[in-house]
């Protein structure tokens, strides 16, 4: 999104081709192949972190040590717990403000269900149920960290979780489990049930759901509906506006107001996806706070706890023929 008090000056990709294309929808960015010529040569205010996970580490660190202002990263915020706490580190160290792109926290409906939910409409929030596709760091770290934030960012008390991965499983570039559930309970009681890529059909198509003791939401693109005791039916509420990712970055610059994406009020998120790998590693309830700072995932991959059954390595977001650059 483009905004008035901002400018678009550089830009960084490895792929000479992906930079043509840049420089011919925007012909004054000067373009670079690496991310660290581009912080040695411009004097950047604002960093913008794109790069699949494995890489955000390593980029948001160099950046922060660049002498930048902000960072907008991408999600999942990397792969590891101990990732996470050096990107947080090191632009702490730099005065360096770091927000990750939960872009679902901007989505109206779900802005106006964090205020239903506050305001105790459905009293004490007990259940969520959500289901999608593609890998739990990938779409998965969506649905755990829409959780987080229409419960006020609470912290989750204990994780339990199962995965499979009988295929060498790639989501850009990142190893991936074939499928995996978890069950989240949070410091208030509030349970959720998170299923990636299990078969189908789910519980619900046709929205999210929030049970609570006193009454229930539905969620849809624009709008609540609310269902408790003082309603007859369902009542729709339509959300209003929200800001975006982009001018609250920019608002937490100058000092108007602290970002909802903060890295330090979202490090809650990429706990719980490691704590759901984690569960399966020791076969059994993990107790937060989360004390592995490797991925899970990756320990039992080297260890042979999680063999392959299906050889061949292949990745759910690349085409074929580019299947031969996974390593």
């Amino acid at each position: 999104m483009s905004l008035p008090s901002t400018r678009l000056v550089a830009a960084a990709d490895i792929s000479p081709d992906a930079l043509k294309k840049f420089k011919g929808e925007f012909p004054s960015v000067t373009t670079y192949t690496s991310y660290e010529e581009m912080l040695k040569k411009e004097r950047l205010d604002i960093v913008s972190v794109c790069t699949w996970a494995q890489y955000h580490a390593a980029a948001t660190i160099s950046a922060a040590k660049g002498g930048v202002k902000a960072i907008l990263c991408e999600k999942p915020m990397a792969t590891s717990l101990g990732e996470v706490d050096q990107m947080i580190e090191t632009c702490k160290e730099n005065d360096v403000k770091l927000a990750i792109a939960h872009q679902h926290r901007f989505d109206p409906a779900n802005t106006l269900a964090r205020r239903l939910i506050a305001d105790g409409l459905i009293g004490k929030p007990l259940l969520m149920h959500e289901r999608t596709e593609g890998g739990l760091l990938n779409n998965g770290s969506h649905y755990i960290d829409i959780t987080r934030y229409l419960l006020s960012d609470q912290e989750a008390d204990w994780v339990m979780g199962q995965v499979e991965r009988r295929t060498d499983r790639y989501e850009r570039g990142t190893r991936v489990e074939d499928l995996c559930s978890g069950l989240v309970c949070f410091r208030g009681g509030t349970r959720l049930i998170i299923e990636i890529d299990t078969p189908t059909p789910g519980i619900t198509s046709d929205g999210t759901y929030i049970f609570g003791s006193e009454g229930t939401i539905k969620l849809t693109e624009d709008a609540a509906l609310l269902h408790n005791p003082d309603e007859k039916g369902w009542r729709k509420i339509d959300a209003p506006p929200e800001t975006n990712q982009f001018a609250e970055l920019l608002e937490w610059i100058e000092g108007k107001r602290y970002h909802r994406c903060a890295a330090e009020k979202v490090r809650g998120t990429m706990e719980i996806l490691m704590a759901i790998y984690e569960s399966v590693r020791i076969k059994g309830l993990v107790k937060l706070p989360l004390k592995t700072r490797e991925s899970p995932l990756e320990l039992m991959i080297r260890s042979g706890s999680l063999p392959v059954e299906k050889a061949g390595k292949y990745d759910i977001r690349l085409p074929k023929e580019l299947w031969g650059i996974l390593k």
